[in-house]
């Protein structure tokens, strides 16, 4: 059978379209993929819990679409010439939505959860560098690093280390509480999760929608024919083959934008066959990126051989990503102990129709370099029970970060928060080039050191890194105030509905 798009869009099946009962104006409806699993924003890990974090809560710092790291609950901040100690001036007269003012002592609690290994706060080893937090006052925070460390200020503008009540954090997984434009109402999983406007809001004339509605549509066939209808306003994480058709659309627009998100054939280095670097880079060696990122992505992204994108300085643009080499990986794959080839599953998300599609698209470009795929379908709310990190093979991806450190060392550093949940990747040059980043403040060698970290993950890979993808949403023409952000999330601060 010859491989095309239809082929790989044929795995998907379209249901038909439901309609959803019509918010209150002003309220904007939102279409996500997913129920949420976790309120408590430190122990969020999905993209439409991501969404959830940043209308209902706020950090220190934030990320604004053009990736600048702006004031958000602090409103400045220094640090000492050595990048050890930092001190962050926060907001006076910032109000949680139960009406208690949010001073420094509510942020000290927060990274003393976080930092705390009973919390198993997923992105604690981004934070492994603080040794201290203190609250010299009520508006003042001082952390103190182990090591330098440039990056705190936008690290802290990331997705988990949002600012809640320090006497409320029992109560968050059920009735959480944030200080973010948007109060929590109510959520009922396989349903919706109610937002409306928080009145006090600390920036004035924020937000100026009434309400926010998620609406956890698995389907996207569904979603996109609520979008069309005027049932939904928003379709989150727009399919890529979508763009064109839906921007045709009078009464719809449709943003595109680069990003760092990445997708990634996981593969778990304490399994067989996988515990073998010799298999990991023979399915390198079987398999055309190119090709993955054509069909899979419809030319909507580029390859990539770690988180690092192709656009960033820091890319090792000299290691050249070749063609498929199918005899090379049989004959890597018989030097391994396989002359046969390997026959295994690979499962993939339901309701992740981009790695859904991409765990096809690998079934048919592996096998003639000797991997013969076969693809198991399991619903992405069990991944995290009874997929990730326990599977030999399946699809799985990650969102952009701040920076090139939370990007990579979670990930790919052996005692890494994130590698721990997927391959078990364990490198010693890898490590060593990770560590010697995170201690410089030069760019310069942090480059050199990331170059190094790309060179030694490619000889030795921890598992196939599909590329770096773009990111789409769709709008009906009603909505205005919205910028698309590369990182995911949405600010509705302005964000209208007429």
């Amino acid at each position: 059978m010859t491989l095309t798009r239809r082929t790989i869009l044929g795995a998907t099946l379209a249901l038909p379209a439901i309609r959803t009962a019509r918010a209150a104006p002003e309220v904007l409806r939102m279409g996500i993929g997913t129920s949420l699993a976790k309120l408590d924003p430190l122990l969020t890990t999905i993209g439409d819990e991501y969404i959830y974090d940043n209308l209902v809560f706020n950090g220190l710092t934030r990320m604004a679409a053009d990736l600048s790291t702006q004031p958000d609950l602090a409103e400045s901040w220094t640090y000492s010439d050595d990048l050890k100690h930092w001190t962050f001036k926060l907001r006076h007269g910032v109000k949680f939505h139960d009406g208690q003012e949010m001073i420094s002592a509510d942020v000290v609690a927060l990274f003393k959860r976080l930092l705390d290994p009973a919390t198993a706060a997923p992105s604690r080893s981004n934070y492994d560098m603080i040794s201290g937090v203190t609250a010299p006052d009520p508006y003042t925070v001082a952390f103190d690093l182990g090591s330098p460390y440039g990056g705190l200020a936008d690290i802290l503008s990331d997705r988990q280390v949002k600012i809640v009540p320090r006497n409320a954090v029992a109560q968050l997984a059920t009735r959480p509480i944030g200080t973010g434009p948007f109060k929590f109402v109510s959520y009922t999983p396989g349903d919706r999760l109610i937002l409306t406007r928080n009145a006090d809001y600390f920036e004035p004339g924020m937000p100026k929608l009434q309400g926010v509605e998620l609406r956890i549509i698995p389907e996207m066939s569904v979603k996109i024919a609520a979008l069309e209808a005027g049932d939904l306003d928003v379709v989150w994480d727009l399919p890529l083959e979508q763009v064109k058709q839906l921007n045709a659309q009078a009464n719809l627009r449709v943003d595109s934008v680069a990003t760092a998100s990445w997708d990634a054939a996981i593969m778990n280095n304490l399994i067989p066959p996988f515990n073998d670097p010799k298999v990991r880079l023979a399915f390198q060696m079987a398999v055309s990126k190119a090709d993955v990122v054509e069909l899979t992505l419809f030319g909507q992204g580029a390859p990539t051989i770690s988180p690092i994108p192709p656009t960033h300085p820091f890319y090792a643009g000299q290691l050249v990503i070749p063609p498929a080499d199918p005899a090379a990986a049989r004959k890597l794959l018989a030097q391994a102990g396989h002359p046969n080839g390997i026959t295994i599953p690979i499962i993939v998300p339901v309701g992740r129709p981009v790695r859904e599609r991409l765990g096809v698209t690998l079934q048919q470009l592996a096998k003639p370099g000797g991997f013969d795929l076969q693809v198991q379908r399991v619903p992405f709310s069990s991944f995290d029970a009874e997929v990730s990190g326990k599977a030999p093979l399946y699809i799985d991806g990650y969102f952009a970060r701040p920076t090139i450190d939370t990007s990579t060392y979670p990930f790919l550093h052996s005692g890494g928060s994130w590698n721990e949940k997927l391959w078990h990747y364990n490198d010693p040059k890898v490590d060593k080039a990770l560590e010697a980043a995170r201690l410089s403040g030069d760019v310069a060698v942090q480059k050199t050191q990331y170059i190094a970290m790309q060179t030694a993950l490619n000889a030795n890979p921890a598992g196939f890194f599909a590329y770096v993808v773009n990111f789409a949403c769709a709008y009906r023409k009603s909505v205005g105030g919205i910028t698309t952000h590369p990182m995911r999330w949405f600010d509705l601060r302005t964000a209208t509905v007429t």
